[in-house]
């Protein structure tokens, strides 16, 4: 007969004890055969029945696997369960055990923890023992819960494991730079966006592993990359919802980037994620601030043009090649900032007022301001009213800029609403009124001459693919004035 134990009941030794508990944690599973070990699961893994020892004969009879869940069955109590079974049932619990779910363990062996090495490398816990499954003493056994669903048990996987004042500002941990590399933070984020699961290669192991990357963000940073190696959270960050999912990470790993120059998160063996945590006014906050943050290049560059950066400030004069150099991390230019601002003497040699095709103006959704695409009459925002109806759309300017010295070319900067009303002296309504002869008169205003443009420069990074070169002050020049400001470089 066993006998139904809490977590805070537990002791060393006991024996016929069942535990019913929510998972919150679940690590890859690894799979060994003699002295080979695996690495397990739906993403990579071999079967135990397809691995063979060196005369060729098939381990499935022999072949172990080991699997850790961190459980958790009151608001305080939590405490890691190690199981080992036959490599084919390993890879059965890899496939059928998710975080959330609820689980009955019986007959488990309690043993104390001494945070040695399996400690080490397990998430963090309440608890000062841990469980041991082991399924080839009898009547041990882990399995869904018996008695279906358990409303308090599954509440479980939203209530925090740390507070929201234990947690690091996004901003703090860029700052830190490889300072920080190595060590484990606590984090509150909304989730930014979601890429694709994709196979990577791993050269040093000679293996192919599951990846994806996640962008994050808070008040204080507009986004940081979060990496997921863990098979159980690449399947789990498909629940999860841009600018919608809030997600409190207990112990992630920060790692500064060579190539990225910048500091990102990565999610180990110690890590405990808790999805949408219950604590209603500071997810509230996060999810406000999340909508008003621009996504898109072109609310970007509205934003800067809209009075965030004064013009008058910007006074470091930059040729088109020490821009792209800074922009772009080479030569003696290399730099960790997201963005700089730069006054550069420059020819306009594009200018797309007229002719067909060209793009001057865009749209945005009258109920929320976001970005509209030429080719779709609908809001794309889902909770937005112009999502199944199409919605009245406010106009702005939205041009392409090509800016040209003596040292190259800056291609596809972005000229957009006020700033540009300002330099072509005419609002958007003027500007539709105008005749193609007219337009192409305002064109010839700029193009060819040499002008003053003063620049914010969003440089490309591990969350922002394409660099941004937004134009926030265009005036022509005199010719003593760029006389003495042009640079030989």
């Amino acid at each position: 007969m066993l006998t139904v134990k809490k977590i805070v009941q537990l002791s060393e030794g006991m024996e016929n004890i069942a535990l019913v508990a929510v998972v919150i944690a679940k690590s890859d599973s690894r799979l060994f055969s003699g002295s080979l070990a695996r690495s397990g699961g739906r993403y990579g893994v071999k079967a135990a029945s397809e691995e063979t020892c060196t005369d060729g004969a098939t381990t499935a009879s022999t072949a172990r696997g080991v699997l850790t869940l961190t459980l958790r069955d009151s608001e305080r109590d939590t405490i890691n369960c190690t199981v080992w079974a036959a490599a084919d049932v390993i890879v059965r619990y890899d496939e059928t055990i998710s975080i959330g779910d609820v689980l009955d363990v019986q007959k488990p062996q309690v043993t104390a923890s001494f945070y040695g090495r399996s400690e080490q490398y397990s998430p963090r816990v309440t608890s000062p023992f841990s469980l041991t499954v082991n399924e080839q003493a009898a009547g041990n056994q882990i399995a869904h819960h018996a008695g279906g669903s358990d409303p308090y048990l599954s509440s479980l996987i939203r209530i925090p494991l740390v507070r929201p004042e234990e947690t690091i500002p996004l901003a703090d941990l860029v700052a830190s730079g490889p300072g920080c590399s190595g060590e484990t933070f606590h984090v509150l984020a909304v989730v930014r966006s979601v890429r694709p699961a994709r196979q990577i290669r791993i050269a040093r192991r000679n293996e192919t592993r599951a990846f994806r990357e996640v962008v994050v963000m808070d008040q204080s940073h507009s986004g940081v990359l979060l990496k997921l190696w863990s098979a159980a959270y690449i399947r789990w960050a498909d629940r999860w919802h841009p600018l919608a999912t809030v997600l409190l990470i207990a112990d992630a790993r920060a790692e500064y980037s060579e190539y990225h120059r910048s500091v990102g998160l990565t999610i180990d063996r110690k890590t405990i994620i808790i999805q949408d945590p219950n604590v209603p006014q500071v997810v509230e906050r996060l999810l406000r601030h999340a909508k008003d943050v621009p996504m898109q290049s072109v609310d970007v560059a509205c934003s800067l043009s809209s009075g965030t950066i004064d013009p008058a400030t910007i006074n470091t004069v930059m040729t088109v090649q020490q821009i792209l150099d800074r922009s772009g991390g080479t030569g003696s230019q290399i730099t960790e900032e997201d963005q700089f601002t730069a006054l550069c003497y420059a020819v306009i040699t594009r200018l797309d007022l007229d002719g067909p095709g060209s793009r001057t103006i865009s749209h945005r959704c009258s109920h929320c301001q976001t970005f509209v695409a030429r080719q779709s009459p609908f809001c794309p925002k889902e909770d937005c009213p112009g999502y199944r109806a199409p919605p009245a759309l406010d106009s702005f300017f939205d041009l392409t800029v090509d800016l040209t010295d003596h040292t190259g070319t800056l291609v596809g900067c972005r000229m957009v609403s006020a700033v540009a009303e300002t330099v072509l002296r005419c609002d958007v309504t003027t500007f539709e009124r105008k005749t193609e002869q007219q337009r192409t008169a305002l064109k010839w205003m700029y193009l060819l001459d040499r002008c003053a443009v003063r620049l914010v420069v969003k440089r490309r990074t591990a969350t922002r693919f394409q660099q941004l070169f937004s134009i926030v002050g265009c005036t022509l020049v005199d010719p003593l004035e760029l006389e003495s400001k042009l640079k030989v470089y």
